[in-house]
């Protein structure tokens, strides 16, 4: 959960901190004359560029991500990607002072680290999380993000208003550095590896999986994979759900500047109020998947469907009447329930490809964050191209498409998504050579 909550301030704290870096800001010359001052003169389009390189970079590692941990572990690919991603955190001031470009170059590698995480851990979920306890241990795993979106939104402002800028970038990249080294020191790729462990917990996790060969020697079979249902209807949906998420991640700081005139420091503290309710909401969607599903009350599916299908439209009905409010009040309510509905579809996603495949539930998902990704790229410069003026007309656009991807979200995966193992993606369990790690313990 934390390493999730490291990926999302890594990625979401530039969008409040670009506004403070943009900011004209009051100068008293020795003369007593009063001037505006702005550090860095980016207009709307470069702004565009700088919010969306983030996923340049994340859309080229997703399946290199998946493939390596299914070869060598997700939480050893992982690790590595926070790791990385964290350092160059650090030198994005140095970065931004020198060029624009430079700063792009660093979020471009920041995202070709980044781009392995949710590939990673569906590796891990595989190993660790038994049948009817994944989507609940998933859901505490995957609202770490939305932490990670709520810390780093409500912080950032308070950061740049009295430490500067920079601090941003230094505070929370210095947090996954330490991250890092604990979760090396934890975190193994399967119970047989965990030294800690009791040998009643592993026999428990590991009568209890749906995966059928941990140690990731089973061959992919790619043609199987991309030709799904399960995976062609996940893969639609998941991009959908990316484009509505990222509207508000990344263009909501500028838009509550442009609308409702708010400085940084309040920005920050609107932009973070969704999430912590996220973390509610996303907890009681895992729990009460899990509940339906092992007391046999919905199967699987039923239960997927209900869920993506509920909080589509939920955040449809939201958006319209956000993008129509005049008042404050009213758009700052629609806002936290609208980010918190999304809690329904995004768990659901990320558990459904340990429903239907968790022998390749890291290609799966790797295929669907590739594609997913380019919602990331597409969304910040689709609103710097229509977002010119700042104005309520202008966000309104850019709000009812969101709205046509919640609709389309909705359709593809009430008629084609799958909450079971498919046939393409049964496998045996394998005969293997125990790892030197496994020896070594055992």
């Amino acid at each position: 959960m934390f390493g999730f909550l490291n990926v999302y301030a890594l990625r979401a704290s530039l969008s409040v901190a670009i506004v403070a870096m943009t900011a004209k800001r009051n100068h008293i010359l020795e003369n007593g004359t009063m001037i505006q001052i702005q550090e860095f003169t980016w207009n709307s389009d470069q702004q565009g560029v700088v919010l969306s390189s983030f996923f340049w970079g994340y859309i080229c590692t997703q399946l290199i991500g998946g493939v390596l941990a299914t070869k060598f572990g997700g939480n050893i690919v992982l690790g590595i990607g926070i790791g990385a991603s964290s350092i160059l955190m650090l030198l994005s001031p140095w970065a931004a002072k020198q060029d624009l470009y430079y700063l792009v170059a660093i979020r471009i590698l920041i995202g070709l680290f980044e781009g392995v995480s949710y590939p990673s851990i569906q590796d891990v979920f595989a190993n660790w999380a038994p049948r009817y306890e994944k989507t609940a241990i998933s859901s505490i795993v995957h609202t770490g993000s939305q932490f990670g979106a709520f810390v780093s939104f409500l912080l950032s402002g308070y950061f740049a208003n009295n430490f500067g800028w920079e601090s941003i970038f230094y505070i929370f990249g210095g947090l996954g550095v330490v991250w890092y080294a604990l979760w090396t020191y934890f975190v193994k790729r399967n119970p047989a590896c965990d030294p800690r462990i009791t040998l009643e917990e592993r026999n428990y996790i590991e009568a209890n999986l749906d995966v059928s060969d941990t140690s990731g020697t089973h061959n992919i079979p790619w043609i199987s994979i991309i030709t799904s249902k399960a995976m062609i209807a996940l893969l639609i949906t998941g991009i959908a759900e990316t484009m509505v998420s990222y509207v508000f991640l990344t263009m909501v700081p500028t838009y509550l500047n442009d609308v409702l005139k708010s400085d940084v420091g309040a920005t920050g503290i609107i932009s973070a109020a969704p999430y912590l309710v996220y973390l509610i909401f996303g907890f009681g969607v895992g729990v009460s998947s899990d509940y339906l599903r092992s007391r046999n009350i919905l199967t699987t599916q039923q239960v997927r469907k209900t869920m993506i299908a509920s909080g589509f439209l939920i955040c449809a009905v939201l958006i319209v009447i956000m993008a129509n409010l005049n008042d404050s009040v009213g758009i700052c309510a629609c806002l936290i329930l609208t980010v918190s509905f999304t809690a329904l579809i995004e768990v659901t996603l990320l558990c459904n490809p340990l429903d239907f495949a968790p022998d390749y539930c890291t290609v799966v998902m790797a295929i669907c964050n590739t594609f997913g990704s380019i919602s990331g790229i597409a969304t910040p410069l689709m609103a710097g191209y229509i977002v010119k003026t700042g104005s309520k007309d202008e966000w309104q656009i850019v709000f009812y498409i969101a709205v046509g991807f919640c609709i389309l979200g909705t359709v593809v995966f009430s008629a084609f998504g799958q909450g079971s193992i498919q046939s393409w993606a049964k496998t045996k369990p394998t005969q293997r050579q125990m790892t030197s790690e496994e020896s070594e313990i055992t």
